[in-house]
């Protein structure tokens, strides 16, 4: 019985349908092997002569389940690579994207996006339907780069704010990268932000990473009471870990809750445990592991057990961050099923959950929570 009961659990897992609520587009172009290699993890580069980035969970990852899917069997890396440069890769997105088992791609197109396809070729790639995030940074840089009076700033930004948001399921900021969590988040005033952005020179007004900035563009980002999301901890190495405590976010998430604004935090990899302890205390906090599953391959069930040790289940979210390389898309997809379903098929092998349990929370994680916050229709899904 208790053997039917977890081959159910597998079999409902590998099949069920996900929806990936923070993601990127794929590379429009063929990438180098240096290029692949630098994409399958945060990294700033080569380690060195004699050294490969493939040595990793990650890389054992990929040649694990990507070379089967590709090529029939497992292989090593350089006949992987070499064997990769000869297939088209709208044929490579076709496959990876396509098996991934994603319904709804819920899409960042805020980074790269020039070298990306569009949001309607990756959707007919992966055969799945794409949403649309904004990002709050980028909307910031760009109303700044047109901006000639810094008075004109917030008004502007609000303006453009009502224009790009239309279509959008949510928001997204990457503060933690720029400022950290470890600022004054009460909502400045319009001469306050005028101020700022009248001290700021081009190159910050390229690149926001002032705190008053980041405030004003959160706040008014609240008043569409759509989902906000924030990069939590693991990246590469432009961000500060030391100031990407989501326990900085306190007083900002006791606002965003008075105004009934969901926010989710992603990745959260070291910080999964403060994660879910902000989720069990607010009624209006998600999260996720996203990339963290890919970067750590078979250790991926360690931080998705962090997580799920006091994040309610109603409030767990599934991810990719999958950038560029369609491997990553259906690494994130094959590795959050496999680690999912490692813990569920143990606690019910203990006796510790009922089967039922397991089917309706793996369920809730992979797609029934996104949906509802991200507010997807029935007729949609």
């Amino acid at each position: 019985m208790a053997r039917h009961s977890l081959e159910v659990i597998r079999e409902h897992i590998d099949s069920m349908p996900l929806i990936d609520h923070h993601v990127h587009s794929c590379l429009a172009e063929k990438p180098s092997y240096e290029r692949l290699e630098k994409l399958i993890c945060e990294s700033a580069g080569p380690l060195g002569e004699g050294q490969s980035r493939f040595d990793s969970q990650a890389g054992f990852s990929l040649l694990r389940h990507c070379s089967p899917l590709l090529f029939g069997s497992r292989c090593r890396i350089d006949e992987y690579v070499k064997l990769r440069e000869h297939m088209p890769e709208a044929e490579i997105d076709a496959r990876m994207l396509g098996n991934a088992g994603v319904s709804d791609w819920i899409i960042d197109p805020g980074w790269g996006g020039k070298e990306l396809i569009s949001l309607d070729e990756f959707s007919h790639r992966s055969q799945g339907r794409v949403r649309r995030l904004l990002r709050l940074e980028s909307l910031a840089e760009t109303v700044l780069a047109s901006t000639a009076e810094a008075g004109g700033f917030p008004e502007t930004f609000r303006s453009e704010l009502a224009v790009q948001s239309v279509g959008c399921v949510g928001f997204k900021s990457i503060c933690a990268y720029r400022c950290g969590f470890d600022i004054d988040w009460q909502a400045p005033s319009d001469t306050d932000v005028a101020d700022a952005v009248m001290a700021m020179d081009a190159t910050a007004r390229s690149h926001v990473q002032n705190p008053i900035i980041t405030s004003f563009i959160i706040h008014e980002a609240m008043r569409y009471e759509l989902p906000i999301q924030f990069h939590v901890g693991i990246g590469d190495r432009d961000v500060d870990l030391r100031h990407s405590n989501p326990l900085d976010l306190r007083s900002l998430l006791i606002e965003a809750e008075r105004r009934r604004v969901p926010i989710a935090l992603l990745h959260c990899w070291p910080f999964e445990r403060e994660c879910g302890y902000l989720c069990q205390n607010f009624t209006n906090v998600y999260m996720d592991v996203g990339l963290t599953m890919y970067l750590t391959g078979i250790q991926a069930v360690d931080s998705l057990r962090r997580a799920m040790e006091l994040c309610p289940f109603s409030r767990l979210l599934y991810s990719s961050d999958a950038w560029g390389l369609p491997e990553l898309h259906y690494l994130g997809a094959v590795v959050f099923r496999e680690a999912l379903c490692s813990l569920l098929c143990t606690w019910v092998e203990s006796d510790s959950w009922l089967p039922d349990d397991a089917l309706r929370v793996a369920d809730m994680i992979a797609s029934g929570n996104a949906s509802r916050l991200y507010g997807l229709s029935t007729q949609d899904m």
